[in-house]
């Protein structure tokens, strides 16, 4: 068994204002198990790395509110070039719109900058780990905008394993703890998280939770 001690998890900030860049940088950095790699100001200049075929980061960190282009096209375009890229919405904008076009468009999670600097480090360690994490303010406004759907279509209904591990996640458990939870193997979770995703007709964790509680699921 190998003992080199495991990488740290490679972080690329797209962020304009360059003291709280500065500050996320550092508090990433503080962070035995997380690198800030490179911070852009500019959503050119990320654009322009991911063109030049840089090796992409673990995780993506992007502010909404960016010079030039808004950041919710930065994400749809690096979502079009890199479709398996783990990205965080970390932004002052709370409005139910950005929020929920943000989140259908393939964000991993979303978090305010207001949030508490721990919540912001647990946040990039629960994407890595399989969850999507939200912002409590953030959650409350995606519970209770779903709660006020109508009727959606049907679909193929879920066994109670698929509920249980789909309940799991709306809590936020990665899949190693609804692994445990469960008293199952990762490869099982991992099988009921496909079927689940075929059923619902969605292809993220983010997405599947969201049809869960507009359907009343769970």
């Amino acid at each position: 068994m190998s003992n080199e001690p495991t990488p740290p998890t490679r972080i690329w900030i797209l962020e304009d204002h360059s003291q709280f860049a500065k500050q996320l940088s550092r508090l990433i950095d503080s962070e035995d198990d997380l690198e800030c790699e490179k911070a852009f100001s500019h959503p050119n200049e990320l654009l322009a790395e991911i063109e030049f075929g840089s090796k992409l980061p673990d995780l993506m960190l992007f502010d909404l509110g960016l010079p030039g282009k808004d950041g919710l096209q930065v994400l749809l375009e690096v979502r079009a070039k890199a479709p398996e890229q783990k990205i965080v919405i970390l932004t002052s904008f709370d409005d139910r719109e950005r929020v929920y076009r943000a989140i259908c468009n393939g964000a991993s999670g979303y978090l305010l900058k207001t949030a508490d600097p721990d919540d912001i480090v647990s946040g990039i360690r629960d994407v890595m780990g399989g969850a999507a994490p939200l912002s409590g303010a953030i959650a409350s406004m995606i519970l209770d905008g779903f709660a006020k759907l109508g009727p959606v279509e049907e679909t193929e209904p879920l066994t109670k394993r698929e509920e249980e591990v789909l309940r799991h996640m709306v809590k936020g458990h990665i899949k190693k703890e609804i692994a445990d939870l469960l008293d199952i193997s990762l490869h099982t979770v991992d099988m009921h998280l496909r079927s689940v995703y075929r059923k619902l007709h969605v292809q993220t964790q983010t997405e599947a939770v969201s049809k869960a509680i507009r359907k009343g699921l769970i």
